[in-house]
């Protein structure tokens, strides 16, 4: 039982890694498509149909599926500038309590999400434009983001509980991100020559 969630959170960073890949690839074919409507429309006079439509699609799914990414790289933005004044152990239970309250608020985006998608599946919604896209698919993945950032937090949060039991002080000061924490700081810029 001690490697399994440990395993699982590994498992879950290599998963959240080759979303975050993925949205970075929904991206690079966005520009790609922007840039041919570009030369089409001032060269040809002509335009790709719905770039524009797919531009969203691949903004809004690139933007949840790289979420869980950036919550294993410790890049949401926190403002801790209080908590990093409290006792340690203060502190830590405030980072596990706000690590609680964004899980319940993923579940909620999630379960939404999640119902949005089977009413889409259910009428067999399209979009309101030329293209007619279903509206299925983009927002499957959508979801897919949403869950998998929820998940990521959920097995954090085991994670972070059975280090606390085992008194694993560096492998919490780690899931918490406290070393990371540094580098955001006026003297982490310093370190890392930004100032």
């Amino acid at each position: 039982m001690k490697r399994i969630i440990p395993t699982a959170e590994a498992a879950l960073q290599a998963v959240s890694h080759a979303a975050c890949i993925i949205g970075g690839w929904f991206v690079i074919l966005l520009s790609f498509g922007i840039c041919v409507e570009v030369v089409l429309r001032k060269v040809f006079n002509a335009s790709l149909q719905g770039i524009d439509e797919y531009g969203g699609y691949a903004l809004a799914t690139t933007a949840s599926l790289g979420l869980a990414y950036c919550f294993y790289e410790h890049a949401h933005i926190r403002i801790d500038l209080v908590v990093r004044k409290l006792p340690r152990p203060v502190g830590r239970l405030l980072a596990v309590l706000a690590i609680a309250i964004l899980g319940v608020v993923v579940a909620m985006l999630a379960l939404e999400a999640y119902r949005l998608t089977e009413e889409s599946q259910m009428f067999g919604a399209f979009s309101n434009t030329p293209l007619r896209t279903p509206m299925v698919y983009p927002q499957a993945i959508w979801t897919a983001g949403f869950c998998l950032f929820f998940l990521a937090i959920l097995v954090r949060l085991l994670h972070l509980f059975q280090t606390v039991l085992t008194g694993d002080e560096a492998g919490t000061a780690e899931l918490l991100g406290e070393n990371a924490s540094g580098a955001g700081s006026v003297d982490g810029a310093r370190v890392q020559g930004l100032e």
